[in-house]
């Protein structure tokens, strides 16, 4: 009787564990399907005399300077982390957010814009001011300059 017991017990553990990895696995399919939605992101920053552009996509940080090109490469951590910020964003409203400071109309600070591309679709938000963007854009911006940053650096 307790064989029977013992062998229940154990089966139930290993069906319990079998069903939780099937469910992780299902997670990760949907988290991978939901991030390879976004195809790449941009952030530009321009006043008079400086035109940057920064695009990113799946291994790759491109830097373009007043047309001066650079290709880095982007570990495909830091590609998976921006992309599950992008898409916490609400991409049909981004072009409404309001940018909490105006220093970019007297070119006190770079005029700045994210472009999610999505689905085969780019939204863009509004002009805002560099190191100021929306709360709605914070910590993606935050994220791009980290990455930018250190990228420099190099």
């Amino acid at each position: 009787m307790k064989t029977i017991i013992l062998l229940f017990l154990i089966t139930s553990i290993t069906a319990c564990n079998m069903q939780n990895k099937s469910n992780a696995q299902i997670n990760n399919t949907k988290e991978m399907k939901s991030i390879e939605n976004i195809e790449k992101i941009e952030l530009k920053e321009q006043t008079r005399g400086t035109n940057r552009i920064f695009t990113i996509k799946n291994g790759q940080l491109e830097n373009s300077t007043n047309g001066n090109i650079i290709f880095q490469e982007l570990p495909e951590n830091k590609w998976m982390k921006i992309s599950k910020l992008a898409e916490k964003i609400d991409t049909e409203n981004i072009s409404k957010l309001i940018a909490p400071s105006s220093h970019r109309y007297s070119d006190a600070a770079l005029a700045s814009t994210l472009i999610i591309h999505k689905n085969g679709k780019e939204y863009q938000s509004s002009d805002f001011d560099s190191g100021n963007p929306p709360a709605e854009l914070k910590d993606l911006y935050t994220e791009i300059q980290r990455i930018i940053e250190t990228k420099k650096s190099k």
